[in-house]
């Protein structure tokens, strides 16, 4: 008797956590704020046919972000992005920047939807070149420039979502490098 009272108890258990996880999610009748933090790898390259050079290299990212929901579709994104150093032979360079960009999702189904998004971000780099006759020379640059993506999101609660996201940058300079990145999230909605 016990034990049957036991696994009904955590039928039960289950039966509500489960209900409380698949809430759904998608039906938000006022805007929310959330929050979330990123791990991704990206591939920094440029090709300089002026100078003969090449540059292509992958690394790690961190980002950090906060949003506003207003309703199912849309949304909109501050984000801090830390991509760690790249290097090539004998040129290094390290970027961060901070983005804001509008999002648009298609719902799929109560946890589970697709997205696009699409902004700008202002970026800082510093190029670090070594020369054998002169030793390390760098230079700090910034600059601005749009930036798209896409990506799936699943809710495990209505609160905690993951991300998986693709975005790509071209920044605009002289040598036009373009970074990929490829990145998962956790999120949490207030």
């Amino acid at each position: 008797m016990i034990k049957s009272l036991s696994i009904s108890a955590v039928a039960l258990a289950l039966f509500g956590f489960n209900n409380a996880a698949h809430a759904e999610v998608t039906d938000m009748d006022m805007p929310s704020i959330y929050t979330g933090i990123g791990y991704g790898q990206y591939s920094f390259e440029f090709e300089d046919s002026e100078n003969d050079t090449d540059f292509d290299d992958d690394s790690q990212m961190l980002k950090g972000y906060v949003g506003a929901q207003f309703n199912k579709y849309v949304s909109v994104e501050l984000a801090y992005q830390n991509f760690d150093e790249v290097s090539d032979i004998d040129s290094y360079a390290e970027v961060d920047g901070v983005s804001l960009a509008a999002r648009l999702a298609a719902p799929l189904t109560e946890n589970f939807s697709i997205y696009a998004k699409g902004g700008w971000l202002e970026w800082d780099a510093e190029v670090t070149q070594d020369i054998p006759a002169i030793g390390s020379v760098s230079v700090d640059q910034d600059g601005g420039d749009v930036f798209y993506g896409a990506g799936i999101e699943y809710a495990f609660t209505q609160n905690v979502q993951m991300r998986l996201e693709y975005e790509r940058y071209k920044l605009e300079d002289d040598i036009d490098p373009d970074m990929d990145v490829a990145s998962v999230s956790v999120q949490y909605m207030f």
